[in-house]
């Protein structure tokens, strides 16, 4: 089942102009921040929405919650029409920001949630226990009457997790969920995401900047930018569409000394350079392009050398090299 499918959305806004805004009839200029976006979201998938700063994830992502207004296209939640069953869509759904300010600093980790429970109209014999299972979920049970403002910077995270999942959502939205944290708390955070979260069959969208996140992470993702969704499958698929080349490195015994002129002549092989190892054996890197048509005729070249190989190894390219790829303005007139 569908958990979100979205046709054609669009969010313009007026851009401001200072005192010009007082004038009724002068007409604003407008910026596009989501541009005719078309997805759709399994249940019970880990989402990402990729993409640089301002490319629109943030955008989106309040128009799915029901916090902003498109200006057109649609969104549906689960069949349900974000802008005709509004409140029922807002019942589904959980919301997970870096932002510390929307909690109050002098209350403790349990008043905030209590305070955020009457908001979201939790029946008041349920509300402690809610609490207290979530505080536990996250790992603060123990800091539940302790005040925010002494909180790390990942525990006030966590807490921002607990209070995204109080209504118990369908979906969890996670807005740059490790941003500012340190390695140790945002692998923890990730690690929570995955075998926390997801597994008890919360479908989550995660938007973030962070490639290695999002790769370790996601099982599909949607590279945006300046608005638009440039590209969506999983890294495999995204590796296979977007990667040109491939970095190939051979082990070799009884190499010779001509090896490196000998590969550089295969059409397709750039970059052959060798390195003499401790054990007599020869490393042999290369790039190559269009690998299946190259890479028998590098094995055949070897064989013919009266070198051994005795290993062999394709890197794969990493996704940051993918989101450049797919970010390149050859790239974006293709799959626009």
């Amino acid at each position: 089942m569908l958990a979100i499918e979205t046709t054609g959305l669009t969010k313009r806004f007026s851009r401001t102009a200072g005192f010009k805004d007082l004038i009724p009839f002068l007409k604003r200029s407008e910026t596009t921040a989501v541009n005719d976006v078309t997805i759709s979201i399994n249940e019970g998938e880990l989402f990402g929405l990729l993409g640089p700063n301002g490319a629109g994830k943030t955008t989106l992502i309040k128009m799915l919650c029901c916090l902003v207004l498109p200006s057109s296209g649609t969104a549906r939640i689960f069949s349900r029409d974000t802008q005709k069953e509004e409140q029922v869509v807002k019942n589904m759904l959980g919301l997970v920001n870096a932002e510390e300010r929307s909690f109050y600093w002098r209350l403790t980790a349990q008043e905030n949630l209590e305070f955020y429970a009457s908001l979201y109209r939790i029946d008041r014999r349920q509300v402690k226990t809610r609490i207290k299972e979530l505080l536990h979920l996250v790992g603060l049970e123990e800091f539940a009457n302790v005040r925010f403002q002494t909180f790390s910077t990942g525990m006030k995270q966590k807490l921002a997790v607990a209070r995204g999942l109080l209504s118990d959502p369908k979906i969890l939205f996670v807005d740059e969920p490790t941003r500012s944290l340190d390695p140790v708390s945002a692998q923890s955070v990730r690690r929570f995401f995955r075998e926390k979260i997801v597994s008890g069959g919360t479908t989550l969208i995660l938007a973030t900047h962070n490639l290695h996140e999002a790769e370790e992470l996601c099982d599909r993702m949607a590279i945006m930018d300046r608005g638009k969704v440039r590209a969506i499958g999983s890294v495999g698929d995204l590796r296979a569409r977007f990667q040109s080349q491939d970095k190939c490195e051979l082990l070799l015994r009884n190499c010779p000394e001509d090896i490196t002129s000998r590969l550089a002549g295969i059409p397709g092989v750039f970059e052959p350079r060798t390195e003499i190892r401790p054990d007599s054996l020869t490393g042999v890197m290369l790039v190559l392009a269009n690998r299946h048509a190259v890479l028998p005729l590098i094995m055949q070249t070897v064989f013919e050398s009266g070198a051994e190989i005795c290993d062999f190894h394709l890197a794969e390219l990493p996704l940051e090299e993918i989101f450049i790829n797919a970010l390149r303005p050859e790239t974006i007139t293709e799959t626009a």
